[in-house]
């Protein structure tokens, strides 16, 4: 019973060290360069149409947490990792200036998005 405590209170500070959290508020910080937080990301992605363009995204959804090299792909992540319990990501596809395919993804530990 002592040991299932410990790995318990084990698992809780590594995720809870996992999301990086405001000293003023002690609410989570988006990661990357993400603008909002993800619950405030996925009520907007509603929004979201194929067609859009990039500017209106950014708009409607803020910066994104990471971009690939060539801006084609954004990526909003939520604030904590999907170590315990699972986590999901939004994934935007861009061609040229246009929104071509948005998606939410499984975060899986070590695999790309």
């Amino acid at each position: 019973m002592r040991i299932q405590s410990l790995v318990t209170a084990l698992l809780l500070s590594l995720t809870s060290a996992c999301v990086p959290m405001d000293p003023r508020t002690g609410d989570p910080i988006p990661r990357g360069d993400q603008r909002f937080k993800f619950e405030r990301v996925e009520e907007r992605a509603e929004g979201l149409e194929v067609g859009m363009r990039r500017l209106d995204v950014l708009l409607l959804l803020g910066s994104p947490a990471e971009k690939s090299e060539d801006g084609s792909t954004w990526i909003y992540l939520p604030e904590r990792l999907g170590i315990l319990i699972p986590a999901k990501a939004l994934s935007l596809q861009f061609r040229g200036d246009f929104l071509e395919k948005h998606e939410y993804r499984t975060i899986i530990l070590g695999q790309e998005l």
